[in-house]
């Protein structure tokens, strides 16, 4: 773990230098604030450029519930919220380069039978959740003026707690996106 800490002190450092040396060549024109996702797990969500559209802010939320499977009658129900801080390190006519740290979090109950002696389900729910801490490198293209899209790739550390008191794992590795999960924003103010 504290060889995890010592990589993302350095990411965290080459991003601080990256971002304060960016310089816009062709910026594309685009309002500053739009709909859309980066993340397809929080497809609700918005980015929000500030001042001269160096530095933004990322916010995603997804939801959803389904039936228990073992308690018809139950649901189980997840979330997951999703913030990024894009910084452009480079623009040309209709792209940025942007290095884009972020977060996410997920929660996703599991039904139970919390006292499988007796007759009939007595339905309990436990969580397992996710934390994923990323730095990526992200191409927004415009496809036009207000409309663009984004594909990501980068290093991700990533905590897994299984719940049922199971041993909480952290994995770290690289990662990326395919033409399947492409994010969106259609900017509109």
């Amino acid at each position: 773990m504290k060889r995890t800490g010592t990589i993302l002190a350095a990411l965290a450092i080459i991003t601080i230098c990256f971002a304060g040396s960016a310089r816009a060549q062709t910026a594309p024109t685009h309002k500053n604030f739009g709909g859309g996702f980066h993340n397809v797990e929080a497809p609700l969500g918005f980015r929000w450029w500030f001042g001269e559209q160096k530095l933004a802010l990322d916010f995603g939320l997804g939801f959803g519930s389904e039936p228990a499977g073992i308690a018809p009658d139950e649901r189980v129900k997840n979330y997951t919220f999703e913030v990024g801080v894009p910084i452009v390190l480079s623009s040309w006519d209709r792209v940025h380069a942007i290095l884009r740290p972020g977060l996410m979090h997920h929660t996703q109950q599991i039904g139970f039978d919390a006292d499988p002696g007796t007759p009939g389900v007595q339905f309990d729910t436990e969580n397992e959740t996710r934390l994923d801490v990323v730095l990526e490198g992200e191409a927004e293209v415009f496809v036009a003026d207000n409309f663009s899209v984004s594909a990501a790739h980068g290093f991700g550390l990533h905590r897994f707690d299984p719940g049922f008191g199971g041993d909480t794992e952290t994995t770290y590795g690289t990662q990326g996106n395919n033409f399947t999960t492409i994010g969106f924003h259609i900017y509109v103010k």
